[in-house]
């Protein structure tokens, strides 16, 4: 018989929407969701809360109209009486960038992104930022040799890629009638695939998405990212039959920046046309949970600047690109201080998780108002560390606590708890 000692369930509260986005690699639809959704019902399992899990479809439109049909999943209670859900949408852009950057641009992106980051800890108002830095022996190995020691194996890879994808390229050929399964396709092509290293997949989507000269072809790739992102945004904060009381963005690895681009461009369009009807669309994104981030990496080393001459344009590009920026990092000017862009976004919680051997992630230091977490699961550098999160249960703890239940002493709580003691008496 259970007493009510034996009884400590929580409710999450409300319609809650989980829009998810899956950072660098080669991920298949679905995924990422399978990821998050296992995980977090492990961790409803462990608090004995009783749920359902169901699949879900709704008809969506891309950007330029066409229809298509989302697959969602939602976790919600079995006792009908329970009103809550919580929904786990996914947002899957990696056919956008698959295969799409050359080794020797790749080699040109990292050794552009070596000299600025050089030139950027050299310039004199950034002393104070790398001597912080340096004073942190954890992260000081992890600046002064990672970048570096990434730079240098893109150049000798550089080197012997032709000749080993040749050396492949003809055994391939000689062995292709005694090959099956996903070998039975161009040598070429496959030769390509088994020669290429997956830190150079890894490193290709950052390098692609990462391209905001307009004049590159990787930029429309960035661009249609980021337009499919707000559309399926908007369609989930627009749905009136799942009719959400919050919407959180969750991104993974470069998934972070695209979560936080997409909200950057709803400041500038809440701006351009405000109206009272999308304010109180947009006051459902409550939060902002970003994981395995390079958002300060991109931010310090990659993002578009001016010349030192050009205030005007760098003042220009500080605007549209000012979301939860730090004032500290602006350009200082008698000139331009009125940011035309009005953010309507501060209800928005944001925690960012780190772990410090995860070479991709970090502190995020280029931006305010958001909760820095450092992640302690047992995982070895690299890959490994990068990918920890998803299975680790104080994650998913961590984001019920901040962002899913309801008060212990709620009035429905209380009346599932007398139901189930009653049922089992």
């Amino acid at each position: 018989m259970m007493s009510h000692q034996d009884i400590n369930l929580r409710f999450p509260k409300g319609r809650t929407a989980f829009f998810i986005i899956h950072g660098v690699g080669q991920q298949n639809p679905f995924e990422t969701m399978d990821y998050f959704a296992r995980n977090l019902l492990k961790y409803f399992d462990n608090q004995s809360l009783p749920l359902k899990l169901e699949h879900l479809i709704a008809k969506r439109r891309l950007s330029n109209g066409s229809i298509w049909t989302e697959s969602f999943v939602r976790v919600s209670s079995i006792d009908s009486e329970q009103n809550w859900l919580v929904d786990i949408h996914e947002y899957y852009w990696a056919h956008n960038t698959e295969n799409k950057i050359s080794i020797p641009e790749l080699l040109q992106w990292a050794e552009q992104t070596l000299d600025g980051t050089i030139k950027f800890y050299n310039r004199q108002e950034n002393k104070d930022l790398l001597q912080r830095l340096l004073a942190d022996n954890k992260r000081k190995s992890l600046f002064q040799f990672r970048l570096r020691s990434l730079t240098m194996f893109l150049r000798l890879f550089n080197l012997v890629y032709p000749a080993l994808r040749l050396v492949l390229w003809l055994i391939l050929l000689l062995v292709g009638p005694f090959l099956r399964g996903r070998f039975l396709q161009s040598a070429w092509k496959l030769s390509k695939q088994l020669v290429t290293p997956l830190l150079v997949n890894f490193v290709g989507d950052v390098a692609i998405y990462s391209i905001t000269d307009p004049k590159s072809p990787y930029q429309k790739i960035r661009q249609q990212i980021l337009t499919e992102s707000l559309t399926l945004l908007k369609a989930i904060l627009k749905d009136k039959q799942a009719n959400y009381d919050q919407v959180i963005l969750t991104g993974h690895s470069l998934g972070s920046c695209i979560a936080y681009d997409t909200l950057n461009l709803l400041c500038i369009e809440s701006t351009l046309t405000p109206n009272k009807s999308k304010s109180l669309l947009l006051d459902k994104i409550k939060g902002l949970i970003t994981f395995g981030s390079p958002l300060d990496k991109i931010a310090f080393f990659l993002r578009e600047t001016a010349q030192q001459d050009q205030y005007i344009r760098q003042r220009m590009l500080e605007h549209l690109n000012s979301f939860r920026v730090k004032p500290e990092f602006a350009l200082q000017s008698t000139y331009l201080t009125q940011n035309p862009v009005i953010c309507q976004l501060e209800q928005i919680h944001w925690v960012n998780y780190y772990y410090l051997k995860d070479p991709i992630s970090g502190h995020l230091d280029y931006y305010e108002n958001l909760d820095n977490i450092e992640m302690k699961y047992q995982a070895s550098w690299g890959l490994e560390g990068h990918m920890g999160y998803w299975t680790d249960p104080s994650f998913y703890e961590n984001i019920a606590e901040r962002f899913l239940y309801a008060s212990n002493e709620s009035t429905d709580n209380q009346k599932f708890v007398q139901k189930v003691f009653h049922s089992q008496s």
